[in-house]
């Protein structure tokens, strides 16, 4: 070893026995928080000899702690948390954080430091309510050293730490939670009007708060303006309300009137009965200012008629009718309808009620037309729609089609539909067919009419130029059997008291084959059988074997000879 290495070399290892000294004492830096406290001769500051870490003594310095575990406050005041060094380890270095949080801080149960957050408070972050100018000042005097920017004590639960009073202090509730929950502020569900002085009912339930809640004078110009809530004086209904009435009627409003709403009045309601116009029926409901306008003489001029009040909906239809067309003729003051003018009163009318047209329902004839389509002198000053009693015609056609387009008017006459028809109903028609080119006589006098007069595709009957003769209506059973000429002459046999029997056929005129002997005994359908065809089973009646065999079997003429056929044939 040379001269200028040895002097190196020792000064190196006085250095590494220095360090190993030190370490026997101190085991590493202290934190940035506690680095006053560096060096061995403020070991007992933190430790007592044989203990190691007493609590006692790191609450000496740190006071605002130590009085919070003192009366049992806190996260630090349970007994998993009573030894320091558990979760605040020293003598890691100047950079190393005392205070950490498991998962972070957000993430840290707040019901274990004493208040429990729910609601929105649940939702804020930490540093929402962990802010330097939030820490109580007498705190901060208590213990001069702490860093209201980094501690986490020093806030209260009470609401107005953090919150201003909207109501600037004119309630004196005990607390914020009387009327308010954490989940929201504007709806004061524990709010309960009905404990203050002035309990809400009727209609102010449903009155917003700021409408009687105002600012107080003063207020806008703050810079925290409020709703004064407390200390109001108890208002009288003149307090919030003007006075329709302009003080005319006193100034009890609750003679007449009611929480509920002004216009549903009280039991004490204005006595309407002690005027000259007592109140019914559907009067007693109308709203007083309808009558009584606002400003206006409380006394009506013409307050007895109708016209002051409602306008004449039919158009002056009804003023020359009988008795004036007064309006309580028909209708009375529980409503315009139904009205009750009756039947029998339409019998003083021009038109009186008979027959079917009592059973017609008002609006069938009175619907409502265009005024100016009135007859006059009607509806020349009406506007708009209105319901038609004056008509110009009575007549049937004026309400009536005629289904016979004209066809009858030579058999009515001047009497028109009356001619055949009454008002007791349509189908019972009085028509003389004797008058027509077809009396009806017989069987023919029983047949409903739509059985001749059949309504054709567009409903149309047709009543004139109808073919006569029977086969027009009747179909030919005989199928043509019996035509002379191509035509089948029904009345030579047949009558109109019926088809059966046949009245005029003479067997031995009207054939070649007389009936005589035996054969008058005979049946008809015993020679006049029944045979199939295209149009259905038709009796046979020409031609007809005219011989006995024809009929009989051949022994029967040599076994009788009574029965020898005279010769001939039919």
């Amino acid at each position: 070893m040379s001269r200028r290495q040895r002097p190196l070399r020792l000064a190196l290892a006085a250095s590494l026995l220095a360090s190993a000294a030190a370490a026997q004492i101190s085991p590493g830096p202290l934190s940035a928080a506690h680095a006053s406290l560096e060096g061995s001769q403020h070991c007992f500051s933190c430790h007592r000899a044989g203990e190691g870490v007493v609590a006692s003594l790191c609450f000496d310095c740190h006071r605002a702690l130590g009085a919070r575990v003192e009366t049992g406050r806190g996260l630090h005041a349970s007994a998993e948390h009573r030894a320091c060094e558990r979760c605040h380890s020293e003598h890691n270095g100047r950079e190393f954080a005392l205070v950490h949080f498991d998962g972070g801080r957000e993430r840290f149960d707040h019901a274990a430091a004493g208040w429990t957050l729910r609601g929105r408070h649940a939702r804020l972050g930490c540093a929402e309510c962990h802010r330097a100018e939030r820490v109580d000042r007498a705190l901060l005097r208590l213990e001069s050293t702490l860093d209201p920017a980094a501690t986490h004590l020093g806030l209260s639960p009470d609401c107005a730490s953090c919150h201003a009073d909207p109501h600037g202090g004119t309630l004196a509730a005990p607390s914020c939670a009387t009327c308010h929950g954490e989940e929201t502020w504007k709806e004061a569900a524990g709010f309960d009007h009905e404990r203050t002085r002035y309990p809400l009912d009727g209609a102010h339930a449903r009155v917003a708060c700021a409408e009687c809640h105002e600012l107080p004078a003063g207020a806008e110009a703050s810079a925290r303006p409020f709703s004064q809530f407390g200390g109001k004086p108890l208002p009288g209904c003149a307090g919030c309300h003007e006075d329709p009435h302009r003080g005319r009627l006193g100034p009890a409003c609750s003679d007449c009137h009611s929480t509920s709403s002004f216009r549903a009045r009280t039991d004490r309601r204005f006595d309407h009965e002690r005027t000259r116009y007592p109140l019914v029926g559907r009067h007693v409901a109308v709203d007083c200012a309808k009558c009584h306008p606002s400003g206006q003489e409380l006394r009506v001029p013409g307050y007895d008629r109708c016209e002051t009040c409602h306008r004449d909906v039919h158009a002056g239809q009804l003023r020359t009718a009988v008795g004036g067309g007064a309006c309580s003729d028909c209708h009375g003051v529980d409503g315009f309808r139904p009205a009750h003018y009756a039947i029998e009163s339409h019998a003083r009318a021009s038109f009186a009620l008979a027959g079917a047209h009592r059973a017609v329902p008002c609006p069938a004839c009175h619907r409502p037309v265009a005024a100016r389509a009135l007859p006059e002198p009607f509806g020349r000053a009406a506007r708009g729609e209105t319901m038609q009693f004056r008509f110009p015609d009575t007549a049937c056609a004026a309400c009536h089609r005629d289904p016979h387009e004209g066809r009858l008017d030579r058999y009515a006459g001047d009497r028109g539909c009356a001619a055949c028809h009454g008002v007791d109903g349509w189908r019972a028609a009085r028509f003389d067919h004797d008058r027509s080119g077809y009396p009806l006589a017989g069987r023919h006098a029983d047949v409903a009419c739509d059985r001749c007069h059949a309504p054709d595709a567009e409903g149309r009957k047709r009543l004139s130029g109808l073919p006569t003769d029977c086969a027009s209506c009747h179909r030919d059973v005989h199928a043509g059997q019996l035509a002379r000429g191509g035509v089948t002459a029904c009345e030579r046999c047949h009558s109109v008291a019926g088809f059966r029997p046949t009245a005029g056929f003479d067997h031995a005129v009207d054939t070649r084959w007389a009936l005589d002997g035996a054969h008058q005994r005979v049946a008809c359908a015993a020679c006049h059988r029944s045979e199939p065809s295209a149009e259905g089973a038709v009796v046979r009646y020409r031609p007809l074997p005219l011989d006995c065999v024809g009929c009989h079997a051949p022994g029967d003429a040599a076994t009788a000879p009574a029965h020898r056929p005279r010769g001939g044939a039919r």
